[in-house]
């Protein structure tokens, strides 16, 4: 896989192995309420509270905060102020999560500050979760590292997750709001979208995306109202002119208007003329020419519905084989719905999660659709998938690992 290298990510995930990780472990238990922020003020004190020499920039929402975290932070480099990244989750390589100016931590920076860091948790007698331990991690590098801007992209919702124990960041942004984590979040959109406008703090501005659903739109305006804070439109068509983006998937340009909108609110005025597109791993991302190879993390039906109205744009006559793996709990016949109008033949398959797989509720909704479909459990390696048939890798960011695996290197 690109930029791994699987000793030093061992050695990364070995130093924190006796903390809770819902990715890898999510059959754990957690010995307190695991979606809350109590562990936070322990953990930020300990810290030092890194986050009171950075200016944060906080992201949240259902789709497209990650690419809107790494567009705020190839914006800042085009006006040449040091930035860091704390993004969720990783394709290939856990320092994706830790970039420094749009570049990958260097393994021996991040091993070392991970190290100290630990130790002190431990002796510290804290027992916080791993993505808790990450997130502060995450800002004792920005800080130390010399960083003037942190862009943090939540994990979970927002009110709680524990990115919002930031108690005053510079500027918010809440991209599109659509169903997702129902267990956690609530039913309806109305309840998702206040747990996302849960990062929106009293006189600090927020930038709203481009919003499908208008009861997350409602929702995020009323909350911008009651904290006394300014709400802040994403940037029009006549902004974004001079910028290289009229390429990108419109869903793209949705998330760079709002980080352009973001970079405003602080104070910041890019030179388009510096400007570099940041790499969007899993977003629609083409990692192979021979044999074409796509992946894309859609995980829900409404990413699912954009993700096929984009092969559409992009690829009008190419006929894709779709691998298509998702975990349960999530909306695994809507997405094969959404995607099964392109009509175009699947493989379904299980992520590479120790999350359960949602594969028997794929082949029953493949059955009822009338969809061309085999199933491959496990895919070990290329020759698993049809020969010299166009791939796209989607319905997680565990089945794009997969591609990732496979087809990256080659």
């Amino acid at each position: 896989m690109r930029d791994c290298m699987p000793e030093q990510e061992d050695a990364f995930f070995a130093i924190f192995r006796d903390y809770y990780n819902s990715e890898r472990a999510p059959v754990q238990t957690h010995h307190t309420i695991p979606y809350s922020l109590e562990r936070m003020g322990p953990l930020f004190e300990l810290a030092g509270r890194p986050e009171q020499t950075l200016r944060v920039v906080h992201v949240a929402g259902t789709k497209g905060k990650g690419s809107t975290c790494h567009f705020v932070s190839a914006l800042l480099n085009a006006a040449d102020r040091r930035n860091g990244v704390f993004a969720s989750p990783h394709l290939a390589t856990v320092r994706e999560r830790f970039q420094l100016d749009g570049r990958l931590i260097p393994y021996d920076v991040l091993l070392e500050h991970a190290a100290t860091w630990e130790q002190l948790v431990r002796q510290a007698g804290l027992t916080p979760s791993l993505f808790e331990i990450m997130t502060v991690l995450a800002l004792r590098i920005f800080a130390a590292e010399g960083c003037e801007f942190a862009v943090m992209e939540t994990g979970i919702g927002g009110r709680l997750d524990a990115t919002n124990y930031v108690p005053r960041p510079e500027c918010c942004v809440i991209t599109a709001v659509s169903f997702d984590h129902t267990d956690l979040l609530g039913d309806t959109i109305a309840e998702i979208a206040a747990e996302k406008a849960g990062i929106i703090k009293t006189g600090v501005p927020v930038v709203c995306g481009r919003q499908p659903f208008p009861e997350a739109r409602a929702v995020i305006e009323a909350t911008a109202k009651t904290r006394r804070t300014s709400l802040v439109e994403s940037c029009g068509n006549d902004e974004l002119a001079s910028w290289p983006v009229r390429d990108l998937p419109t869903f793209l340009t949705w998330n760079f208007a709002a980080a352009l909108a973001a970079c405003k609110v602080v104070g910041v005025t890019p030179d388009p003329r510096r400007f570099y597109l940041p790499q969007l791993r899993a977003r629609f991302e083409t990692i192979s020419q021979d044999p074409l190879v796509i992946l894309d993390a859609a995980h829900n039906s409404d990413s699912a519905v954009i993700l096929a109205d984009t092969l559409r744009q992009y690829f009008p006559t190419t006929l894709f084989t779709i691998v298509l793996g998702v975990v349960q709990g999530k909306d695994a016949r809507g997405i094969l719905t959404a995607l099964a109008s392109l009509e175009m033949p699947f493989v379904l398959t299980s992520p590479r999660s120790p999350r359960p797989s949602a594969l028997d509720e794929l082949v029953s909704a493949a059955a009822g659709l009338g969809v061309d479909y085999s199933i491959c459990p496990e895919i070990g390696s290329p020759a698993d998938l049809p020969q010299d048939s166009p791939l796209l890798f989607t319905g997680s960011f565990f089945t794009a690992v997969i591609g990732e695996t496979l087809f990256s290197s080659r």
